[in-house]
């Protein structure tokens, strides 16, 4: 693959919030996880485990659990100032979430006893960081391993929070030793992704040391935050309401 080839796949993959039911093929999620499986890690420590649930009952008790950790989140959304609030979670979560008819879910699972692959002072220090970064390094290879596909996918944090993954680990009897690393919903998209507005490259670099120049103020930030907020109600497939 070219770099132009690589580009235009980060460009063309969206997250996806609604999904088809039909089945995927088994050889879709073996080269899915195949993918992960070369993904950079700590000490090449390689801590995870990919379960993959395709038993609608399990991905119904999982969808039942992130819909009771939406419930709190909508409720703690209404703490922040009105400005700032995410308008997807301003509303009481009705129904099942809209990634319960993907037919197939991928949850990465990290061996925490593998931070002692990394040297101490790291593990004694950093340790937690650079598992986490390895985690998420075999996410986003079986992200964009799914666009290459033809599928959609949709990482679902909220698993994450300690309720839900106590609860998670208990279903599906996951050892102690190990973290959920979120969940990687994988299905045939049911929704036309919206597009995807990228901050200016010149924002962004820097060349040797920090532009001071381009420091933005907390202004600015809660601005962006708002425009962020507005962006993302599109995620459902919904249109964006106009800018302004």
């Amino acid at each position: 693959m070219n770099y132009e080839d690589f580009l235009e796949l980060t460009k063309k993959r969206r997250s996806i919030r609604k999904f088809k039911s039909d089945p995927i093929p088994d050889e879709c999620i073996d080269k899915i996880i195949e993918a992960a499986r070369w993904a950079p890690s700590g000490g090449n420590s390689q801590p995870w485990e990919f379960i993959v649930i395709r038993k609608k009952e399990l991905r119904d008790k999982i969808a039942e659990i992130a819909q009771e950790q939406y419930a709190i989140t909508h409720k703690m959304e209404m703490l922040r100032e009105p400005k700032l609030r995410f308008p997807k979670y301003t509303a009481p979560p009705a129904g099942k979430p809209g990634f319960a008819t993907a037919p197939i879910f991928i949850l990465p699972c990290g061996d925490t006893r593998t931070k002692e692959v990394y040297p101490k002072s790291m593990t004694m220090t950093i340790g937690d960081s650079i598992f986490i970064t390895t985690m998420a390094n075999a996410l986003i290879y079986m992200i964009l391993a799914a666009s290459t596909l033809g599928l959609g996918a949709q990482q679902v944090s909220v698993i994450e929070t300690p309720f839900a993954q106590a609860q998670i680990k208990a279903l599906l009897k996951i050892p102690k030793e190990f973290m959920v690393y979120e969940l990687l919903v994988i299905g045939y998209p049911d929704m036309e992704p919206p597009g995807k507005t990228i901050r200016d490259r010149n924002e962004m670099v820097h060349y040797d040391f920090f532009d001071v120049s381009r420091y933005r103020t907390q202004q600015q930030i809660d601005d962006y935050t708002v425009f962020c907020r507005t962006e993302t109600v599109a995620q459902d497939g919904t249109p964006l309401p106009p800018k302004k």
